[in-house]
């Protein structure tokens, strides 16, 4: 069956899959795509049992926010390192001119900004509502020239789009207007269905139908997913750090392409609800990882400055100095980097400022032989990095 505009507005591609698999007795169908919402939901607990820590949630929180922000928009093909991003932040918040690039940058930042804003202020259930979608828009296209786009407004032609390129079923303006108060009843309806009434399901589909849709005259993919992002915030997935599931869609850009394509001509949305989900369980798994990176640093830094606080009373072997310290907390920022690199940083050249070679020499040995750090050699490079798997068999009292 091939999608058109009539079976669109039924938005109803989740229930037919869910029937036809409950019809066919595919069961482990059902029994892989729980059993994959489950995996994800566990790592969310986790990740939200976790204690904020203050300073290091909001660099996580910042640096997610980056590179979401460089995701979106390098799968319409603007690409930006994060260098480049954080530099278009900062004018955007001296109010200096940007170019176009820095000026999509900080538009995007802006709309994210605005849907944390806009769920966090919501004192009962969250209400989707059209005039939200079209401000998404109007934030991400706002001050930027894109032809006959209208910033939170309807196109009125119906432009070329996708790979491969396609019109949207929505041909008109009345179209798209008829099909996105439809759409909207759809977000705010409630479903039983093991498949329609999943809350991930849901996102990624949100995240299609909008794109099939094709609303603006520019800008729908970005819009898209920030709406996903804007369903996942709502339903408390991964609040810990808010993020969107643009940079698994930017990673595997071309997969993401063939998964949206192939929806329109055989209504079948399993291969990419399925795909998106592992998607996400890839995501939160990485962000899981950051926040135990983050632990592991501060249990580090623990135990050096307890070292600090108690050398009198350590064996001559176990005795610390302040520059030690202040050694391992760079390496713990930082993380793992060649030996002459690390050697060659300011604050390094600063801590040994008019001490001897042996001096360095004498702590980076006491530091290695208590396990506080790790020198080893990759690619006939040696490298330095913070032992982490000390923390493992350590013990202490505070």
């Amino acid at each position: 069956m091939i999608l058109n505009l009539e079976k669109l507005m039924k938005f109803d591609l989740v229930d037919d899959l869910e029937s036809k698999i409950k019809d066919e007795g595919k069961t482990d169908m059902l029994i892989e795509f729980l059993k994959l919402c489950q995996q994800i939901q566990s790592v969310d607990q986790f990740i939200r049992e976790c204690p904020a820590y203050p300073g290091s949630t909001d660099k996580i929180r910042r640096s997610e926010l980056v590179s979401s922000v460089g995701a979106t928009l390098a799968i319409e093909g603007t690409k930006l390192t994060k260098e480049e991003i954080e530099l278009s932040l900062q004018k955007a918040d001296l109010k200096e001119v940007l170019e176009k690039k820095e000026q999509e940058t900080h538009n995007t930042k802006i709309a994210y900004d605005y849907i944390r804003e806009l769920v966090t202020q919501t004192k009962k259930k969250y209400v989707y509502k059209e005039k939200h979608i079209k401000q998404i828009h109007k934030h991400i296209t706002d001050n930027i020239d894109y032809g006959l786009n209208v910033p939170g407004g309807y196109r009125d032609i119906n432009p070329i789009y996708g790979e491969p390129p396609r019109r949207s079923l929505c041909r008109t303006k009345g179209e798209v207007e008829m099909t996105i108060s439809k759409f909207i009843g759809w977000l705010n309806k409630e479903s039983q269905g093991l498949l329609s009434g999943n809350r991930f399901a849901r996102a990624i589909m949100a995240h299609y139908y909008l794109v099939e849709i094709h609303p603006f005259g520019d800008g729908n993919g970005r819009t898209a997913r920030t709406l996903e992002a804007l369903i996942l915030f709502v339903n408390k997935i991964n609040d810990y750090c808010f993020w969107s599931l643009a940079n698994f869609w930017s990673a595997n850009r071309s997969e993401y392409i063939v998964h949206l394509g192939n929806i329109r001509p055989t209504c079948n949305v399993w291969d990419f609800i399925m795909w998106g989900l592992k998607g996400y369980l890839k995501e939160v798994e990485r962000i899981k990882g950051l926040v135990l990176n983050k632990a592991k640093q501060l249990m580090l830094m623990d135990y050096v400055r307890w070292l600090l606080a108690n050398k009198k009373h350590q064996k001559r072997e176990k005795k610390i100095n302040k520059r030690i310290e202040g050694i391992i907390e760079l390496l713990t920022h930082i993380g793992e980097m060649p030996l002459d690199k690390f050697l060659s940083n300011p604050q390094i050249k600063a801590l040994y400022y008019k001490r001897s070679g042996p001096t360095r020499y004498r702590d980076f040995e006491k530091m290695k032989n208590i396990g506080l750090i790790r020198i080893y050699e990759k690619d006939n490079t040696k490298y330095i990095g913070p032992n982490y798997q000390l923390l493992e068999y350590l013990k202490y009292k505070v």
